[in-house]
């Protein structure tokens, strides 16, 4: 799992290449205040699922900021099965392809690398109800040369394989955010009846704490970004 996932989105293919490790272990972390993460409400205005292929896609079903840090997402998989044979992904972001980007065109040429903590919190729908499957999580965030990239790990509640939580940290040589957030998955291989804790294939309901890194320099929303996404839900909440 140490290894670097770049995905470079054009024209609806994924071009998806690996960064060897030696690379990901190059990068400064925290030590030089190169690295940065997301406030809390940094991580309350992720409001966009960037969908990559054609097919079922996971969805978002409550965003709580809980006391002290970190936010808790809930979100459920469908079935894998879909007609293009895709196993669900979630890439919950700001960026500039939908939502209100209140993160986007933020100047980070100051870091090098984005990090956040992700933790499982819960999950249901298993095939075995005893058993978890492990969960693929990142950072979320674009580089110069691919749309996004993310530094992948591995989580579960009781495989011994992989600890509850992680903390991903993902090098960036851009100048601006374009698309920053996290991504979660399940392994196309633990969908398998085979395997010793398979998914329920019908579906998953899963819910991670996502919080800022520790040691890294966090970075809220700008003041004008989130009075205008403020008064954009009350203009919404008035429609409704």
């Amino acid at each position: 799992m140490n290894t670097l996932k770049n995905i470079q989105i054009k024209n609806t293919c994924v071009i998806l290449s690996i960064i060897t490790w030696c690379f990901l272990i190059a990068y400064p972390f925290a030590a030089n205040g190169t690295t940065f993460t997301l406030s809390d409400s940094a991580l309350m205005s992720l409001d966009y699922d960037v969908i990559y292929y054609f097919g079922q896609s996971v969805t978002m079903t409550s965003i709580t900021d809980v006391p002290g840090t970190g936010v808790i997402f809930d979100f459920s998989f469908p079935d894998p099965h879909n007609l293009q044979g895709e196993v669900p992904e979630l890439f919950w972001t700001s960026c500039i392809y939908g939502g209100h980007g209140i993160l986007t065109q933020r100047d980070i040429s100051a870091y090098n690398a984005f990090a956040l903590k992700i933790t499982m919190i819960s999950a249901t729908g298993m095939s075995a109800p005893d058993e978890v499957g492990m969960l693929g999580v990142g950072a979320l965030i674009n580089q110069s040369q691919h749309e996004f990239a993310y530094q992948p790990q591995g989580i579960s509640l009781n495989d011994p394989q992989y600890p509850p939580s992680a903390i991903s940290v993902t090098p960036t040589d851009s100048a601006r955010i374009n698309l920053i957030g996290f991504t979660a998955y399940i392994p196309y291989w633990m969908y398998s009846p085979s395997s010793s804790n398979p998914w329920d294939p019908t579906g998953a309901k899963i819910s991670l704490l996502v919080e800022p890194a520790p040691g890294a320099v966090v970075i809220t929303p700008e003041p004008v970004t989130l009075f205008l996404f403020g008064l954009g839900g009350l203009m919404l909440r008035k429609r409704s």
